[in-house]
């Protein structure tokens, strides 16, 4: 299978997709037979394994400062785009074109996008595919991401499966960009990368347990500037 998706172009993000969708599809069938107190038993245990992951991913952080001047200078920058709000509002234009009532189909879209999309194996199994051709590192994120995407569709419907959309188009861009960034990324940008996804994660774990309502979406533009802070303290 792993010669399969080497031909393909961006065939690690093309795998990565096939099993979200799997795992969305097969979340919505087993949710309309799971009564919703236990939707909600599983859905707290699931933000709890969020922020388990989230947790795991910043202890590979190289330099604390460079990632918090990257979260809070991301965030701010964020926030002046409306990022999270922009990722709102496609959520609910999808759900208009749907027609459907789940009340949760913006919150799981969101969710998704960023739990599949902020974590460093998104974004370092898209530059591996593109450099070397080896999707490897993100058909193991795949398998993982369709798990989780069927406890996800089962507690909030529908929008999990459309996260798809944007997951797809990132790593995708990210490949076709990778033969330039060849010797630039270093091992600490990746640490950094790992850490800064990492605490965005925990934040998606923290939500979903309703301890928090952190605009995540805003904290995207830090995963740009965290590889430029990492190259000033170096």
């Amino acid at each position: 299978m792993l010669e399969i998706f080497k031909s393909l172009p961006a065939g690690g993000s093309i795998f990565n997709t096939i099993t979200v969708l799997i795992g969305s599809t097969s979340g919505l069938l087993a949710g309309k037979f799971i009564p919703e107190r236990m939707q909600a038993t599983i859905f707290n245990c699931l933000g709890l394994f969020t922020l388990y992951v989230g947790i795991n991913m910043t202890l590979n952080t190289k330099h604390s400062i460079a990632v918090l001047l990257s979260l809070v200078i991301g965030t701010v920058t964020g926030e002046l785009l409306g990022i999270e709000q922009k990722l709102n509002s496609l959520g609910d234009n999808l759900k208009a074109r749907l027609h459907t009532s789940n009340a949760r189909f913006t919150q799981g879209f969101v969710s998704a996008t960023l739990l599949f999309c902020v974590g460093s194996m998104a974004i370092i199994g898209a530059i591996e595919d593109g450099l070397r051709h080896n999707p490897e590192i993100l058909m193991t994120k795949g398998v993982m991401d369709g798990i989780a995407s069927a406890m996800l569709a089962g507690a909030y419907g529908l929008g999990v499966l459309f996260s798809v959309v944007p997951m797809f188009l990132y790593q995708g861009g990210i490949t076709l960009a990778a033969s330039g960034l060849e010797g630039f990324i270093t091992a600490d940008m990746y640490a950094n990368i790992s850490g800064l996804g990492g605490l965005m994660i925990m934040g998606i774990g923290l939500n979903m347990l309703k301890v928090t309502s952190l605009k995540l979406g805003d904290m995207l533009p830090g995963l740009v500037y965290v590889v430029f802070f990492t190259m000033l303290f170096a």
